[in-house]
């Protein structure tokens, strides 16, 4: 009996060649899905890490709708003047010593891990908080002091948290993605604000206390409960297979091999304490120390902390028919969107030129402000000026948050070379942390002794001087390699040792 087909025959090669199509498809298939797990996990971890940065940043804009609704003649709570300027910057003072504690925490116990057992503290904090106008607080006579304790476990929570969370996105991001969502953890931080900005224009400060970190740190906890734990750091700690295991959920085929051998091939002095604090006393070293609180310093003397904790009052003060807690969610907005745009921007533009102009519009806009209010101050009518206050703020904001923050942020990493960015890390967010203390807290005793107008009057010459110093002392980073950064303060120090005799 004859074949029915014979093997030239359309239907006998569809029926041979089945089978190498279905395993050449099913291979392809298993190689998607492997790369959309990973792609998954790696976005639920850069969610988690930036909904806890943001409960933390939130503390800086609580104070901006808290305080106006404290002062008001039925209020419960009754603070001194000096008592709400605490109330306003404790948690910046309190994130001097946890910003270095933070690092060294982040190593022991490892950052997913840190940042599991912080965030319900965090949550903690600011639910108490809403109980501080409770009938059985208010009975104990002290309810500004429960409130200030309460503002001081949160800035020392918070400044643990901060360092941790650009740690653990930096060591457990690929390649592919590390450079856009460690961009935007700096957005993360303004969603934070304008959650505060936002829900205060209708709700009271006691159910914003509950409100906002309950809809951050709760969500965070819950996805870093599903992410692994950074592979860098168990691969330091010599827990390869599990740094294995990590690695394959959080890295593309292509990328864990070669990743694998990073962790295998990290020497343990690299990244020990001990051997950080030696290199600091190196000259290249501590200038790039240096350079890199010169950036943070010009981040932080234009103003930025005083209008993210005293927005609403500065509105308020301008007097101009703006309702305060609107204008402040416009402009938190505005900063938000310019967060986003800056991750576009940093991959084509070049730094200093970009942080220039971010600079120069910020002191401009400060000088703006400080305009308007000398008018003010000088009984001049300033009803035909409304529209300055906002745009001058807005302007700020796009300033600040298209190139001020992020670079500023980034710089202050890159120019610090490998054996001292860990100490480096630490000592300029412990700088930072400082330098917007004393800033924000100095702002009303400034107010009251030159004006208002005086206070934006400095902070606009100030940022100005600092550019310049930036832009003569601090190298481009744009486009070189981290090898390329520290042979550069290597050189400046040969040309300094050569240029001495003359």
């Amino acid at each position: 009996m004859h074949s029915c087909f014979t093997l030239s025959h359309p239907l006998h090669r569809l029926f041979s060649t089945f089978p190498r199509q279905f395993l050449c498809n099913s291979s392809r298939m298993t190689l998607v899905a492997g790369a959309l797990h990973t792609y998954v996990t790696e976005v639920c971890a850069s969610v988690s890490i930036g909904l806890l940065l943001s409960c933390s940043l939130s503390t800086w804009g609580f104070p901006a709708v808290s305080l106006p609704r404290m002062a008001l003649p039925d209020s419960p709570i009754k603070f001194t003047p000096n008592q709400e300027s605490w109330f306003a910057t404790v948690q910046l003072l309190m994130c001097a010593p946890g910003g270095l504690l933070g690092g060294v925490l982040c190593e022991r116990l490892g950052p997913r891990k840190l940042l599991l057992l912080l965030a319900p503290l965090m949550w903690a904090s600011f639910a108490l908080m809403s109980l501080a106008s409770c009938e059985v607080v208010l009975r104990t006579g002290f309810p500004e002091v429960f409130l200030l304790c309460c503002r001081v476990v949160q800035g020392f929570v918070g400044a643990l948290i901060n360092p941790v969370t650009y740690i653990y996105t930096y060591e457990a991001i690929g390649n592919r993605l590390r450079g856009t969502l460690t961009g935007l953890l700096d957005g993360w931080s303004s969603l934070g604000m304008l959650l505060c900005y936002a829900s205060g224009c209708f709700l009271s400060w006691e159910t914003v206390a509950l409100l906002v970190p309950s809809i951050t740190a709760i969500p965070a906890f819950c996805g870093l409960l599903f992410t692994p734990e950074s592979p860098m750091w168990l691969g330091r700690k010599g827990k390869e297979e599990a740094a294995r295991e990590a690695l394959t959920k959080l890295r593309s085929a292509a990328e864990l091999t070669e990743e694998l051998e990073v962790v295998k091939n990290t020497p343990a002095a690299e990244t020990s304490f001990k051997n950080s604090l030696r290199e600091v006393c190196q000259k290249p070293n501590l200038l790039a120390m240096f350079a890199a609180a010169l950036v943070i310093f010009t981040k932080e003397i234009n103003g930025n902390a005083v209008v993210a904790i005293y927005i609403v009052h500065i509105f308020q003060f301008a007097g101009v028919g703006l309702d305060p807690n609107l204008s402040s969610v416009m402009v938190g907005s505005v900063r938000l969107a310019c967060n986003c745009v800056a991750v576009v921007l940093m991959h084509s533009l070049r730094r200093k030129p970009m942080l220039s102009i971010g600079t120069v519009l910020t002191a401009l806009s400060g000088a703006s402000m400080a305009a308007f209010f000398y008018l003010q101050n000088s009984d001049y009518d300033v009803s035909s000026l409304g529209w300055l206050p906002i745009s001058a703020l807005t302007a700020f904001t796009i300033g600040y948050a298209t190139s001020v923050g992020p670079l500023c942020w980034l710089l202050s990493v890159e120019v610090l070379p490998g054996p001292v960015r860990s100490i480096g890390c630490g000592t300029t967010n412990a700088f930072q942390a400082i330098t917007g203390f004393l800033i924000s807290m100095s702002f009303p005793a400034l107010k009251a002794a030159i004006g208002i107008h005086g206070v934006f009057w400095s902070y606009a010459g100030s940022t100005l001087l600092c550019i310049v110093m930036v832009v003569i002392y601090i190298p481009e980073t744009q486009g070189k390699t981290l090898k390329e950064i520290e042979n550069y303060w290597g050189n400046m120090c040969k040309k300094s040792k050569k240029e001495l005799p003359v």
